[in-house]
């Protein structure tokens, strides 16, 4: 008898389009509720999966790898592991895999690297890749980054988040304006608006089996089925870029995304107020300007525990309540500590000094 393939999902989209807020809302439906969970993340100090935690029965978190070239050894292994473990009863049985990725990475070398992996073949199958586009700042960040531009070519949905910050108007000439760019290139792909993480897994599972239909397929594995294909295409384009330079499988990587620790600390160990804290931050983003590509973490103010989050383009931060440590979310041990991760672009040597005044005491950077 063939055993049942495991459907592997891949989440992207660029830093700040809300695809981690999504998927906190999915692993709460019936679809999701007991999927692995693959995460990669930029940074010393994760984030995303420890906001997952709570969701999730099993995860595997990569950091501080980019999983479209030096991590991809480690996404491989990191699906071999959970499927022996899962084998094994190391851990629960999981019917479903979902990989999120950071928002530097490209989706084509994945998927390559996933085709190409036999065990990976005969045990997973390919469901599809949803790729989210944050709806205020789309434009400006598919003119200004590759990778962002890499990720919509290779959506099977691609999920138009935070529509409640645009008209009617502006949402509707981005979607045909994202129609016309993918006409030829990648015509099946399915488009869907999600505000306040609202959208359900169930729609986006219905909308990925719709998507292959009618499109040349390479299947990872599996069974034969839409929803279980991998779309033809993906090859041998992809321009990822973070902070070194180096050659996987013939196709060159230039990389200049670096992520940095900023404890936000005081010597008189006093929370900061809020005011404290924007002009800090202000000033962080005039040093940097465009350089800045995503600041997330967790601080104390005069006005209590917060996330703090910033994407690409966003004029200001956005703080919300940190609720962990609660019942409603628990940590734990794995509660992250007070700090802000920075990712951050190309910066001339001036630029860099001057950051790391700012931002000092640092460990040292990673991409």
């Amino acid at each position: 008898m063939t055993p049942q393939r495991i459907p592997i999902y891949l989440l992207t989209g660029f830093l700040g389009s809300g695809k981690t807020s999504l998927l906190k809302e999915w692993l709460r439906e019936d679809m999701l509720s007991k999927a692995a969970l693959i995460i990669n993340e930029l940074g010393e100090v994760g984030l995303d999966n420890q906001l997952l935690t709570a969701a999730a029965e099993s995860q595997s978190l990569l950091a501080n790898a980019c999983v479209c070239c030096t991590g991809l050894l480690g996404l491989s292994q990191a699906l071999e592991d959970i499927f022996w473990a899962r084998l094994e009863r190391r851990m629960p049985r999981f019917p479903n895999v979902v990989i999120e990725t950071t928002g530097l990475a490209n989706p084509g070398p994945i998927l390559e690297t996933l085709q190409g992996n036999q065990l990976l073949q005969e045990r997973y199958t390919w469901g599809g890749t949803i790729t989210c586009l944050s709806a205020p700042t789309a434009q400006a960040v598919l003119r200004t980054h590759i990778e962002a531009r890499a990720q919509l070519q290779k959506a099977n949905v691609c999920i138009i988040t935070k529509t409640d910050q645009v008209s009617s108007q502006e949402l509707e000439a981005l979607r045909l304006q994202l129609s016309e760019e993918l006409r030829e290139s990648n015509p099946n792909c399915t488009f869907l608006n999600s505000f306040k993480s609202s959208l359900s897994s169930n729609v986006v599972m219905q909308a990925l089996i719709g998507s292959h239909q009618g499109r040349a397929t390479l299947q990872l594995g599996g069974e034969e089925g839409a929803g279980h294909q991998l779309a033809h295409g993906h090859a041998n384009d992809h321009h990822h870029v973070h902070d070194h330079a180096h050659d996987h499988d013939n196709h060159e990587h230039r990389h200049h995304a670096q992520a940095f620790w900023w404890p936000l600390s005081h010597s008189d160990s006093k929370p900061l107020s809020v005011a404290q804290l924007l002009e800090h931050i202000a000033q962080l983003q005039q040093l940097l300007g465009t350089a800045l590509l995503r600041l997330k973490g967790r601080l104390e103010t005069d006005q209590g525990k917060h996330w703090v989050q910033m994407a690409p383009f966003d004029p200001t931060p956005t703080l919300t309540d940190d609720l962990t440590g609660t019942p409603s979310i628990n940590l734990g041990e794995k509660t992250p500590p007070m700090g802000l991760t920075l990712i951050v672009g190309p910066l001339s040597a001036a630029q860099e000094n001057a950051m790391l005044q700012l931002i000092a005491p640092i460990h040292h950077p990673h991409a």
